[in-house]
């Protein structure tokens, strides 16, 4: 397996993969929200396997009050046959290693609650649910 920095505006497979986890955005819509992102200095990295891209894992840094300089990482999403294979694992350490290059304090991401083999899986790597990520819908007013 080997990872690499992914370009953003030019890679058409990592709307492939968000467009897994949010199956009702279409392909056009991710892909302008991508762009957008980029423009806010969101990174994507990529896990490959003998040329086959695996997963991905989005990310950018910010400061907060309480943590100081953070990573967030986020649109992380793995083919069903490449999961529970090692991928995840080394794709989160590689991202832990570029936040400390970075220099980073923390890593936070965010999953859906009913997601629970996420947090499962983020629990076991050392991560601790701290707290309630609330969702406010604004409607298109």
């Amino acid at each position: 397996m080997n990872i690499e920095l992914l370009a953003v505006t030019e890679d058409s497979r990592i709307a492939e993969f968000v467009r897994l986890l949010e199956p009702k955005l279409s392909e056009a819509l991710i892909s302008a929200r991508l762009a957008e992102m980029m423009g806010q200095g969101y990174g994507c990295a990529g896990v490959f396997e003998a040329g086959v891209l695996l997963g991905i894992a989005g990310f950018s840094t910010r400061t907060h009050c309480f943590s100081g300089r953070v990573m967030y990482v986020e649109n992380v999403v793995f083919l069903p046959e490449a999961r529970s294979q090692g991928a995840g694992v080394a794709l989160m350490l590689w991202l832990e290693n570029l936040a400390r290059e970075l220099g980073c304090e923390m890593l936070t991401l965010d999953t859906y609650a009913r997601n629970e083999r996420a947090r499962a899986f983020y629990e076991r790597i050392g991560y601790d649910p701290r707290g309630v990520h609330f969702v406010k819908e604004l409607g298109s007013s």
